[in-house]
């Protein structure tokens, strides 16, 4: 068969691993994360959905690597999880059943440890840490790591990654944007310190090379790695967009992949997640111009929806992987589509935020025009209503 979108639809391989095709499932958390941090069912069906529609790597967001400082948001995974036959094997095992290559988000919140945690009996006796002494915009009080803390915590990476592959997860994707710690060490918006982590790029680097390094031994030398990054932090008291090409020079050695994003949550979660009221693809230049500089594949992600765009994207050379999270929110079953020629059947997303708003708020996650998100395990076909009615639909167009 003929493809309309033969760059999109090819396959691409990372060391020894082949990627069906160039659209990936972007990290998002889950909903019904146990209080030991193991992923629940539900979860595990969504991420499910996700491989089941074509995606190429489905991404589970975001294993915590040291619960000592960081009890956050999201999963833990230790021997006593894994050797009781965890949720996260079946979870791999599930992305794996259906073509896609199962990866895992690695990552610490730092300084913003606990903001989201599950176990909210333990997040007002959470000491923050991050790499300086510092107090948060909502008065909490952060501490600078020491040296032992931040050996410590690298060590954790390493341990964290050696356990999902044990699990079964192909891939892990070290999470170093948006805020979280290792964006904290490389951003002198957040780091501050005057030893050989602060200063100069090359020694706020330090950290993520060194975890990167942990990750490489535990898993060896053909798992592929992914290294997570906002290509620039879009304030003035962040990194620029040069500073980004530097940091993904010195994290290249290290890695298979370079994920590219944008800013910081705390300050412009608006370009990190792309709204409705921003261009389609409006961080993609930030991936064009550091796959200039680096021989690696790398990875573009922001508001990207439209095949004929991702196209162009790929086939341009702007980057070699287009990742898309609340798109197949709206429609899990886009990257099949788009191998198949029906893309004139996809869904699109809204960008609207009701996905978002709904985890915050409710701990479930729905989807303004996809029925199914949040209810996968009721099954994947939308059901005809047993009444027929008649509606009507206003949309209100404020036009200035």
């Amino acid at each position: 068969m003929e493809r309309k979108y033969p760059h999109l639809s090819s396959p691409i391989t990372i060391g020894r691993t082949t990627f069906r095709n160039r659209m990936f499932s972007a990290p998002m958390g889950g909903t019904d994360i146990a209080n030991d941090g193991c992923i629940g069912p539900k979860s595990t069906a969504f991420y499910e959905l996700r491989s089941r529609g074509g995606a190429a790597a489905v991404t589970v967001s975001e294993l915590m690597v040291h619960p000592a400082t960081d009890g956050s948001h999201a999963y833990h995974l230790d021997e006593s999880i894994l050797n009781s036959l965890s949720c996260a094997t079946y979870t791999a095992d599930a992305i794996r059943r259906h073509g896609a290559i199962p990866s895992i988000e690695l990552s610490h919140s730092g300084m913003y440890a606990g903001t989201y945690m599950t176990d909210k009996t333990k997040q007002k006796s959470m000491h923050q840490w991050g790499p300086s002494d510092t107090v948060r915009q909502d008065g909490v009080q952060v501490r600078a790591l020491t040296k032992e803390m931040i050996d410590d915590i690298v060590k954790s990476y390493g341990h964290a990654a050696g356990l999902a592959k044990r699990a079964g997860f192909e891939m892990v994707m070290v999470h170093g944007g948006h805020g979280w710690l290792i964006n904290q060490f490389l951003s002198p918006m957040f780091n501050n310190r005057t030893d050989e982590y602060g200063g100069s790029l090359e020694n706020r680097c330090r950290f993520a090379t060194e975890v990167l390094k942990s990750v490489r031994e535990a898993v060896g030398p053909f798992f592929p790695i992914e290294f997570r990054m906002s290509g620039e932090e879009l304030v003035p008291e962040g990194y620029s967009l040069a500073d980004g090409v530097e940091i993904a020079k010195m994290i290249e050695p290290y890695v298979d992949i370079i994920h590219v994003s944008a800013g910081t949550y705390q300050r412009t979660f608006g370009r990190t997640h792309p709204s409705m009221f921003t261009p389609h693809g409006v961080n993609v230049y930030m991936a064009a111009e550091i796959k200039k500089h680096v021989s690696k594949p790398v990875a573009t992600i922001g508001g990207l929806n439209d095949p004929a765009f991702l196209e162009e994207i790929i086939a341009s050379g702007k980057a070699d992987i287009v990742y898309m999270a609340r798109a197949l929110l709206a429609d899990p079953f886009l990257p099949r589509k788009v191998v198949e020629n029906r893309d004139d059947e996809i869904v699109k997303c809204l960008r609207c935020f009701t996905c978002m708003a709904e985890r915050a708020a409710t701990s479930t996650r729905r989807c303004t025009v996809n029925p199914l998100i949040g209810r996968e395990m009721d099954g994947v076909e939308v059901l005809p209503a047993r009444e027929k009615k008649k509606v009507l639909i206003l949309r209100n167009l404020i036009v200035t």
